[in-house]
């Protein structure tokens, strides 16, 4: 083997040894998804998670079942500090474990502290809904959500801009931005599931 070859054989090797530990680094991470309420967070997680093979964990759900309360109950009841601390709670108990998928609430990413945990323990992916459609599917179940059961449709649109536009610079942060606007849940799930698969392989 001459000195060509053999330089070519050792890079190789390390080449292959960088990817397996990139490769098991990623696999280690747990996965978060972020977005607006009503961007098919807990849908998707779901369905992807199945795909994985992995545990699914809804944080907004985890947390109504340790209070035995709903959200909005837990909002009107203890306020929005309270709720936020146990989703801090949740993703700390979470952050070393492995093979798990959380759809995250909606406000969740945009929290600080939280945000400081995701960022460093976590891989997130920000499921990115264009306002029309949020629209749409908030308006059909708004009753479930603190801080829209109020609003009629016009009050209802306003708001969901508003949240939108405070929330887009956190969402940017993302490690990841999977656009989902006119695909079926189907089709979105498939999606997202390749981004997660995609991103494991490189």
């Amino acid at each position: 083997m001459n000195d060509n070859n053999f330089n070519a054989f050792i890079y190789l090797n390390l080449k292959i040894q960088f990817i397996k530990k990139k490769f098991q680094m990623i696999l280690s991470k747990p996965i978060v998804l972020v977005g607006m309420m009503g961007c098919g967070k807990s849908t998707i997680g779901k369905i992807v998670a199945e795909k994985l093979n992995w545990f699914f964990l809804d944080s907004d759900k985890e947390i109504e079942n340790e209070m035995n309360l709903s959200t909005k109950d837990i909002f009107d009841k203890y306020g929005e500090k309270f709720f936020r601390n146990k989703e801090y709670e949740i993703f700390k108990f979470y952050s070393k474990k492995k093979n798990i998928l959380i759809s995250s609430g909606g406000g969740s990413f945009c929290q600080k502290i939280t945000y400081g945990i995701i960022k460093e323990y976590f891989y997130s992916i920000w499921l990115d809904v264009n306002e029309d459609i949020l629209f749409q599917r908030l308006k059909k179940n708004k009753n479930k959500r603190p801080l829209l059961n109020s609003l009629n449709d016009n009050r209802l649109r306003r708001k969901i801009k508003e949240i939108m536009f405070e929330r887009k610079d956190c969402y940017i942060k993302a490690n990841k931005r999977i656009e989902l606007n006119e695909q079926s849940i189907k089709e979105s799930s498939n999606k997202t599931y390749l981004e997660i698969t995609n991103y494991q392989n490189q």
